[in-house]
């Protein structure tokens, strides 16, 4: 594993030094001129005729002044070339560009560009901003930027070979950073799964805000990810910058055991995990401009607290805290610097595009070798057990037998117990509608084959919502409840099988009865039923139940049990039609009479 990290390590540096070379390829450029323009209302137009005096000399090839709301003018002159030249601007967060270029006074051609627009309206399919001269002639060039973002313009000519050959050698480097934060991802998911360990989870989940916090500052996130979204462009660093220290918080209260060996300092991590998951739901909502200056003070005390942390628990003698702490230490060190340059406070475009995903990139790198040694050290404490375990096996094979024995039988018990609670109502301890629905199909095959009869009837109380809502739900339990057990007394012929239907609906199911007989029991039913008080908490209730009967042989054809019981069910709607109280026997699917 080490050697594998030695190699990727070696990899990365060797792909820096040719982008580095790469960047070399431009042209000289010219001197440029600023101009702030804080009313943000002058065009073009305006400046065409200025002095120079009006203009700011602009120190280096490109320009850092930090946050701010002012718009600003950037102005130089190309002279006439025998060759096609591009602009790049290598900052792909300004919100707004409108590049005029102006010969002999007038304005031969204008481009806007900018994360305002949706990413395929550019002229070049690239993260940073490209805009083609269409010229040789000499040329003066005004740009005009608007962002909510740091203002930096990292301006160069190019020729448009070297030029292609400077943005391969940036996206192969990106893509080698991007694989190797997706090898890290499946590996780590794959740990998880495998052994359910949720710091495995945590640290994946952390290598995913890392890769969407860069993709969102590198551009690679608009170009791939989110080109159809401005509002994803706009809000991505500060959304995946919160989402980063909720999660480097988490894996580090994990791996360094926090909790407790360092019950103070876990309180901390707890606490930016909290401040970090409240900026995440501000930016949500927030304007950026108010919210990347608070997401850039919490990542340099978030991180100088990490910092704190790692060093603290190596002090103590925690042997993962050595590593753990210089592999965030590089990471937080480049986030430390990286918003101090975007906050204005020094020039690098380089170093401040890059030194993130290196220092991401080296981190995550050593946190995988942590949790490799940290796998190895459980395998052996693993073995080491198990040795330990097989030396007494022997011993309690026997007791351990006689246990297994007494867990089946009770085993056993609990599943008949468990079959019966799955087949009965959890309020009346009837049959509930699953047994109804395999109980029925059995009967009327078995009514078939033998000649004998089968009725089903359906029972449904009379306004039962009215028991509901004038004693509530408790008291109509209790009625559903007493109901259950007057059934239970009155329907004891042998094969009679009493169900809840659902909710005020039972079915009782009587095999071998005559309709003659079948009816008259149950209209001894329904009078005790009538007869009968039902205490409850809140009173006695007095009720009476609607009955719709169906027979399998005054059924034409050959009915089927799914047929039987709508039968019973439109009967039992009948005598609810007919005025509640009733009982009506179906003598089609469709059809009921009344029984005199």
């Amino acid at each position: 594993m080490a050697k594998q990290l030695k190699r990727w390590f070696a990899v990365c540096m060797l792909m820096l030094t040719w982008v580095s070379a790469a960047a070399y390829a431009q042209e000289s450029m010219p001197p440029v001129y600023y101009h702030v323009d804080s009313t943000g209302n002058q065009s073009v137009e305006q400046l065409l005729d200025k002095e120079p005096s009006y203009w700011s000399i602009l120190p280096g090839d490109g320009a850092s002044f930090g946050y701010t709301s002012d718009v600003y003018w950037f102005y130089f002159t190309l002279k006439a070339a025998d060759y096609d030249r591009m602009i790049r601007i290598g900052y792909p967060l300004l919100d707004r560009i409108d590049a005029y270029f102006v010969r002999d006074g007038e304005i031969i051609n204008r481009i806007k560009a900018g994360d305002s627009f949706e990413f395929d309206q550019r002229q070049v399919n690239s993260r940073n901003f490209i805009f083609p001269v269409d010229t040789h002639d000499e040329v003066k060039v005004y740009l005009r930027v608007e962002t909510t973002s740091s203002m930096r313009v990292p301006l160069s000519i190019w020729q448009p070979s070297d030029l292609i050959g400077s943005e391969q050698a940036l996206n192969t480097a990106t893509a080698m950073y991007f694989g190797l934060l997706l090898c890290m991802i499946i590996y780590n998911l794959f740990s998880y799964t495998v052994t359910r360990d949720k710091r495995f989870a945590y640290y994946s989940a952390y290598i995913v805000a890392i890769g969407l916090l860069l993709a969102g500052l590198d551009g690679t996130g608009y170009q791939y990810l989110w080109p159809w979204s401005e509002w994803i462009q706009y809000k991505s660093i500060a959304l995946f910058g919160s989402v980063v220290f909720v999660f480097a918080s988490l894996v580090a209260s994990q791996v360094l055991q926090t909790e407790t060996r360092a019950p103070k300092l876990h309180k901390g991590l707890q606490g930016i995990m909290i401040a970090a998951g409240l900026l995440f739901v501000a930016s949500l909502i927030l304007p950026y401009e108010l919210m990347i200056n608070a997401v850039l003070v919490v990542a340099i005390l978030a991180s100088s607290f990490l910092i704190i942390t790692g060093f603290t628990l190596w002090q103590q003698g925690l042997a993962y805290a050595r590593i753990y702490s210089l592999a965030l230490s590089v990471l937080l060190l480049a986030i430390i610097i990286n918003a101090l340059g975007y906050l204005g406070f020094f020039e690098s475009f380089f170093i401040q595009r890059y030194l993130i995903m290196i220092g991401s990139a080296i981190e995550i790198m050593l946190l995988s070798l942590v949790l490799a040694i940290r796998f190895n050290e459980d395998r052996r404490e693993r073995l080491a057990a198990e040795q330990r375990l097989n030396s007494r096996l022997e011993v309690k094979v026997k007791q351990r037998t006689a246990e297994l024995e007494a867990v089946m039988r009770k085993l056993k018990e609990m599943n008949q117990r468990l079959e019966v609670k799955s087949n009965e109502d959890r309020l009346t301890k009837l049959y509930n509608r699953g047994v109804l629905d395999d109980d029925l199909p059995l009967e009327v095959r078995r009514a078939r084959r033998t000649g004998y009869d089968i009725a089903v009837v359906m029972i449904d109380i009379d306004h039962f919502k009215k028991v509901n809502d004038n004693l509530g739900h408790q008291a109509g339990d209790e009625v559903l409840v007493e109901l259950a057990r007057l059934l239970r007394v009155n329907f004891r012929r042998a094969g009679d099988r009493i169900y809840r239907y659902g909710g005020e609906e039972f079915v009782i199911l009587m095999p071998g009865a005559q309709e003659l007989g079948c009816h008259d029991k149950v209209l001894t039913v329904t009078e005790v039923i009538r007869a009968h008080s039902f205490k409850t908490e809140r009173g006695e209730v007095k009720i009476t139940v609607s009955v719709g009967m169906a027979l399998l042989n005054s059924m034409p054809g050959h009915a089927s049990s799914k047929q039987l019981l709508e039968a019973a069910d439109n009967a039992l709607y009948q005598a609810k039609n007919a005025g509640r109280d009733q009982i009506r026997i179906a003598r089609s699917l469709n059809d009921v009479s009344e029984k005199p």
